[in-house]
Formats: C-alpha cells, sequence, structure tokens
C-alpha cells in the first residue's frame, strides 16, 4: 500500500508538470518520473496500481456489470432502484446517464496506468530482461482490456498510447474502430510474446493473452459476418475466425496449467480462487478497507432479506438491484446443473437473525421482487457486513474453450468442445449435422448459459446482430436506443469538444 501512495504522487506531480515548468526551483522530497521507475520493485507496484483498478466498485465489482447485463434477457433492475440503471434495462440511456460515465473513464484510469508502465519500466536497467518483458506484457495486456471494452460499449473513442502528463493531451479526437482493434491486436500480440504461463492470482499471463487475442477475432469475424453495424471494415471474416481458432487453440492445447474444473461451484469457490477455470479475474478481498478492495457485488443480486444459503451461509441482507429475468430462468433445460446449481431458488432460515428459526422460502421466477438469484457471486466465509472476497471474471477457461468452438463451426473439433461444456453442465451432446449458422447460434445460446451474470451477453448480442432477434422478437424486451453502442457521456463531450456523439 506504501507503494501504491508513492505512485499516487506521482500522478499528482504528472498532473501538475505545467505549473511545475514555471518554478525556477528544482523542487524535492517527492515522487515523480524522473526519480522513480528505477528498480524491480518499483515496476512491480506501478504495476500492482495498474491492476488495481480493475475490482474498482465503478469498474468489475459492480458498474461494469451492470452495463452488461442490465440490457440482456439475463437480469432486469427491480422496481424503485436506480433510474439510470432502468434505462440502460431498455438499451435507453442517454448521454447523461450516471452509469455510463464511470463506464467511460474507469477504463481510461486504466490505460494510462498502463502507459506509464509501458513507457518507464523499459528504462529500468536493474531487473531481468524476463522479469521486466512480464510486467510490460501484462501492461500491454492491461491496456488491451480497456480498449477492448471501450471499443464494444461506445464504439469509436479517443485512444492514448502515452502517458497523459500534458492538458493539452486530454483532448484527442476519436479514433476509429479499425485503429482501435490494430492496436489492440498489436498489445496482446506483443504482450503474449513477452510473458510466461506462471500462474499469478490476479494477474494474466501469456495463456490469457491468448485467450483474450480470441475473443478479439471472435468479435471480429462474428460482426463481419452477421453485418452487426460498426463492423464493416472488417475485411474477411472467414480470416478473423482463423485467427481466433488458432489463439483460442493454443490456449487448449499448449498449456497445461488451466482447463475445465469438474465442480461448477467450485468455479466460484472464494477459497478456490487458483481453480483451473480462472484465466483472469478482478481480484477483491473482504479485508479490504473500502469497496473495491473487497466487493459488494454478491449483494446486488440477492434477495433484501436476511436468509441462509443452502450450503448454510448466513447472508445478512442483499441490494435486490438485479432480478433474474424468466426470458433466462426459463430457458435452461431442467437437469443443467448451472441452473441448479449456479442459481438459487431456495433459501433458509429466512429473516430470523441466523437463530436456526426462520422459515424456507422457494423463491419464484415471476415474483416481482424477490427471484431465484445468481450463486456465482458468493462467499462461503460471509459472516456478517457487506464485505466479500468475490472476485468478477474477466476470462475463463470455458468463456475460451466456447471461442474455439464458435471459431471452428460443426467440425469434430468445434462438436468436441461444446460437449465438453455440455457434459460437466449434465447435458447431452449437440444434435449432428447442424449448418454452421445452425452450430454457431447453439454455441451462442450455450454462451448465455454458461456465461450468464458475467458481463459476457450483452457483448455477445451485440457483435451477432442479434439484438432485435433475441431480446425484442424472443423475449419481448423494450429497445428504445442506440442497441450497438453507448452514447459517450455528456460530461466527457464537455470536457472534449472533439467527442461529439
Amino acid at each position: 500500500m506504501k507503494k501504491l501512495k508513492y505512485i499516487a504522487l506521482i500522478l499528482a506531480a504528472i498532473s501538475f508538470t505545467a505549473c511545475r515548468k514555471q518554478l525556477d526551483e528544482k523542487p524535492y522530497g517527492f515522487l515523480s518520473t524522473a526519480n522513480f521507475y528505477k528498480t524491480e520493485a518499483d515496476a512491480n507496484s506501478a504495476l500492482i496500481y495498474a491492476y488495481s483498478i480493475l475490482p474498482d466498485l465503478d469498474y468489475y465489482s459492480r458498474n461494469f456489470i451492470t452495463l452488461t447485463e442490465a440490457p440482456t434477457e439475463d437480469i432486469e433492475i427491480a422496481a424503485g432502484k436506480s433510474a439510470d440503471n432502468v434505462l440502460l434495462d431498455k438499451l435507453a440511456a442517454t448521454p447523461v446517464n450516471a452509469t455510463l460515465r464511470p463506464g467511460f473513464q474507469l477504463p481510461y484510469v486504466g490505460a494510462n496506468r498502463a502507459n506509464l508502465v509501458i513507457a518507464y519500466v523499459p528504462k529500468i536497467t536493474s531487473m531481468s530482461e524476463a522479469a521486466r518483458n512480464e510486467v510490460v506484457g501484462e501492461a500491454y495486456t492491461l491496456r488491451a482490456l480497456h480498449y477492448f471494452n471501450l471499443v464494444r460499449l461506445f464504439g469509436a473513442v479517443p485512444l492514448h498510447l502515452e502517458p497523459v502528463d500534458d492538458p493539452s493531451k486530454t483532448n484527442l479526437p476519436k479514433s476509429s474502430m479499425k485503429v482501435i482493434y490494430d492496436q489492440i491486436i498489436d498489445d496482446l500480440t506483443k504482450a503474449a510474446g513477452m510473458m510466461d504461463q506462471v500462474r499469478r492470482l490476479g494477474r494474466v499471463n501469456q495463456v490469457g493473452a491468448w485467450g483474450l487475442l480470441s475473443k478479439v477475432y471472435l468479435t471480429l469475424a462474428s460482426g463481419k459476418e452477421s453485418g452487426s453495424p460498426g463492423y464493416e471494415f472488417v475485411e474477411n471474416a472467414d480470416a478473423m475466425y482463423a485467427k481466433a481458432k488458432e489463439y483460442a487453440g493454443m490456449v487448449v492445447n499448449n498449456q497445461s496449467v488451466y482447463g475445465l474444473d469438474p465442480n461448477l461451484v467450485d468455479i466460484y469457490d472464494v477459497n478456490k480462487k487458483n481453480g483451473p477455470e480462472h484465466l483472469w479475474d478482478a481480484s477483491a478481498d473482504r479485508t479490504g478497507t473500502n469497496e473495491g478492495l473487497y466487493s459488494k457485488l454478491p449483494k446486488m443480486f440477492m434477495p433484501n432479506l436476511n436468509f441462509k444459503l443452502p450450503n448454510g451461509v448466513f447472508v445478512p441482507g442483499g441490494f435486490n438491484e438485479f432480478l433474474t429475468e424468466a426470458a433466462l430462468y426459463n430457458s435452461f433445460d431442467n437437469n443443467d446443473k448451472r441452473k441448479n446449481e449456479l442459481i438459487i431458488s431456495t433459501i433458509y432460515d429466512v429473516g430470523s437473525g441466523n437463530s436456526g428459526t426462520g422459515p424456507t422460502q422457494n423463491l419464484s421466477i415471476n415474483d416481482a421482487y424477490t427471484r431465484p438469484f445468481s450463486n456465482k457471486f458468493n462467499d462461503s466465509g460471509w459472516k456478517a457486513g457487506d464485505q466479500t472476497s468475490c472476485n468478477t471474471p474477466i476470462l475463463r477457461y470455458s468463456d475460451v474453450l466456447l471461442v474455439y468452438a464458435e471459431a471452428c463451426g460443426p467440425t469434430t473439433e468445434g462438436y468436441n468442445a461444446v460437449k465438453a461444456i455440455r457434459n460437466r453442465a449434465g447435458l447431452g451432446d449437440l444434435p449432428p449435422g447442424l449448418s454452421v449458422k445452425q452450430f454457431r447460434d447453439a454455441v451462442l445460446q450455450e454462451r448465455s448459459w454458461e456465461l450468464c451474470f458475467e458481463g459476457q451477453r450483452l457483448f455477445d448480442l451485440r457483435r451477432t446482430h442479434n439484438i432485435e432477434n433475441i431480446l425484442v422478437d424472443k423475449y419481448g424486451k423494450t429497445v428504445t436506443g442506440d442497441p450497438y453502442f453507448f452514447p459517450i457521456p455528456q460530461s466527457e463531450v464537455d470536457r472534449n469538444p472533439n467527442l461529439n456523439n
């Protein structure tokens, strides 16, 4: 933490560069880019500071899940909750929507921290080349993740590739989606060649970079193939599918660290964060001093009651903000373990304050306020209060395995990849003889069951041009705004006139 404070001072010093130039006397007694970035410890501190934005309240520990789940058939916002989130639910967000603002700002904060590492760590000569490459490779991957999120949420946005150390650098115009995707691919390709495959909790490695790169290529492939708005620049969908298959295949075949966890519940057990499925998580811990170090995300899904979970863990009460939608819940096969084990539909000892005297309550998906809820965000050590150790998945092995299946199409490799996912869930194989489109539609449906509540569904529907087909025509959801890109927040446009929506 001490190092993080030092780095915060660096950023403060950078923001006052213009003032510093006006001083005649050389400043002493604080850290800056001139006297930091001297040792391997400095490099690691700067990198950890770059990672620390991920579990922030306004990023993966709450806001990002709201942005990417509320507009889909996974959840709806409960009556009486945030009006801005209700508008997101209807894909009717305007530039003044308060949930959009951190969705735009936090990735830039993260990208700037990554840019500092990329700019200064290569100049540290006192650390080994391997250690230096590892740190810089992770920073490239972080930057790629932030821009991958931005371009999928907002489309064309400014692309900052250097630390913002002067006010003149804050008003960049938008870069095209092609330029942004080219940069993401360049960053991830570099990163994959710089990092090792060692697992470090909360950090990404070479396998994670391969997996993220496969998702980038799949987004380009399916965006082009489906005619999704914004992806007209992609020249050849088949070539992008081939690259997605290549990199997802490297995750499947060229490493021995990761794989499918045979136990679905174990994937989300806070005591098993090094399980085989976790390629990259936004890491939280209940002992943290503020939200962002710990996570309150589980409470967003849980009923506003005190009760015990089926495993006996006492929950002191949720926020009841995210209600599971019947569209998702009823779409599962009744034998699907992802429904029966990862969505909780019965709670115990309700309202007794953990006395053991309360009744059992079965939750109805048709209830207006208290419904079955996700068991993916839960803390088995949760004793009291709001603080949990729940990580938010950024990239899971099963996600990449389904990328591989979708990219392969209805081949033996593609069928086998989906089979592994479905068999773990207690389901049989996909029907044989599916066409390419039928197979990819089936994989898309499989992704909705496998990755629900994890911030993937909105991007899947957008890249496959399926917002209208699935949300509106199939499930009757109301969509009144641009379903494919959110507007850039008005507060950002006011600061930077180059950002007209």
